[in-house]
């Protein structure tokens, strides 16, 4: 192994992904045996330690001593596995995503700073210049498109420019990002149109022109409700011309609301927000009604015919170049939420659009139909189904999403995964790349 000038052969980097569920650890291991200090380093390990479900940091709103408190097995994790010599010079960040942005900025700020002051006080390795922030929502897709693209082995200083890269949807719970770097017929005087999409990304040595967007709101949990609030409003707009007017701010958990996204006679309690109303509780009980019943409330909230100032939008009203004409032979990578919904059911990647158009009527068609016949002899997806009201909701939004907001027409191919090489996906190495790659110091 011959390490570049200065550099030693082994190094080591943690990323604390403090997500809107839990917070996540990443520990990586480095090799540097490639002379050219150009060179990507190999990845040789990742310990991957997580928090239990729903210790995110923001679950502890008012509380920043107790937030930093969740982190300590992890870090002590990380301790045991760095050797005692290079625990000073192996660099640490924590970012958190879109969950802590909705506490609000004191709230949020209070908790990161009593992390920050935590993690240097109690903890031996350096933690980086802004090194415990809300991750901007730009940088979470953008690392994200770089650990896929590094663990493909597509993007570096020897890969050749036509190697073409892939594109990354990522489904968080509080939001959803896409990147992708698009290609312009050079012969026409399209281009990407400037602005905050915009993502110059100079890796490795290359320059990457990238597409991306961060849809706040627009994550799984967030998503749902949505839906919740959109069905409550309309069974509270309904009630006026049946003569028996419902209030809004009456509704309890006494009051049963249907909902087409929800198996038949199956029921949730679940919280409504709409904006300029109070949060009040209700319960939900499914109706069974389908997949196109639920598509026509998912589709209200993706809002496709939404005001478009700067043709092409995607939905939202959010600029995007069409993927069908400037990325249309990349591959797609679908992340995190995605592959949790759609794995465990039995679609295997690659699979086309229209796969996941039947998987979501299947399963929308309830659990006595038999379209559920698919499912049986897999305990894996009926675990999953058994204890999970909203579950043709979730592959409704999954495909109003790739379908209508993406516009990926129905047989296109998409990729999904938890790993590639035996390494978690997901923004956190990314992002520790990017780290390294910077400009570090180690701790006295």
């Amino acid at each position: 192994c011959t390490p570049p000038p200065g550099q030693k052969a082994t190094s080591y980097a943690i990323m604390i992904d403090a997500g809107s569920t839990g917070s996540r650890l990443h520990l990586y291991t480095f090799s540097h045996c490639d002379p050219d200090p150009k060179a990507l380093p190999k990845l040789e390990d990742e310990l991957f330690v997580t928090t239990k479900p729903g210790q995110g940091l923001s679950s502890f709103k008012g509380d920043p001593t107790a937030a930093a408190e969740s982190l300590r097995d992890m870090m002590q994790r990380a301790v045991d596995a760095v050797p005692e010599s290079e625990r000073g010079c192996t660099p640490l960040a924590v970012k958190a995503t879109a969950g802590l942005r909705l506490l609000g900025p004191k709230q949020s700020q209070e908790i990161l700073d009593e992390v920050e002051r935590w993690l240097k006080i109690e903890w031996p390795f350096p933690v980086v210049e802004d090194g415990v922030v809300i991750m901007d929502g730009r940088d979470e897709g953008v690392y994200a498109w770089i650990t896929i693209n590094y663990l493909l082995g597509v993007i570096g200083p020897d890969q050749p420019a036509s190697a073409g890269t892939a594109a990354v949807m990522d489904l968080g719970g509080a939001s959803t990002q896409i990147v992708f770097e698009p290609i312009f017929d050079p012969v026409s005087k399209d281009k990407l149109a400037p602005g905050d999409h915009v993502y110059d990304l100079d890796f490795a040595g290359d320059n990457h022109v990238l597409y991306q967007h961060s849809h706040l709101g627009y994550g799984l949990m967030q998503a749902r409700r949505a839906v919740h609030n959109l069905v409550a409003y309309s069974h509270v707009w309904l009630s006026a011309p049946k003569g028996k007017l419902v209030d809004w701010d009456n509704l309890t958990t006494k009051d049963k609301i249907h909902n087409p996204c929800m198996f038949k006679g199956e029921k949730k309690v679940v919280t409504l927000d709409p904006p300029g109303r109070n949060e009040v509780q209700v319960t939900m009980e499914g109706t069974g009604a389908g997949f196109e019943a639920c598509r026509r409330v998912v589709e209200v909230m993706i809002a496709k015919d939404a005001a478009c100032d700067k043709p092409p939008c995607a939905f939202a009203g959010v600029y995007q170049p069409k993927m069908g004409e400037v990325f249309a032979a990349g591959k797609v990578w679908a992340l995190s939420f995605f592959y949790d919904r759609i794995a465990p059911l039995g679609l295997t990647s690659p699979f086309s659009i229209s796969d996941l158009r039947q998987l979501t009527s299947d399963v929308c068609a309830g659990r006595k139909s038999p379209a559920w016949s698919r499912f049986k002899g897999n305990k894996e997806a009926m675990a999953e189904l058994s204890d999970r009201p909203e579950y043709c909701l979730d592959l409704t939004f999954m495909y109003s999403l790739l379908s209508l907001g993406y516009e990926l027409d129905e047989e296109r191919q998409i990729w999904m995964g938890k790993k590639v090489s035996d390494v978690e996906l997901g923004w956190a190495l990314g992002a520790a790349l990017a780290m390294i790659e910077g400009h570090l110091t180690c701790r006295a």
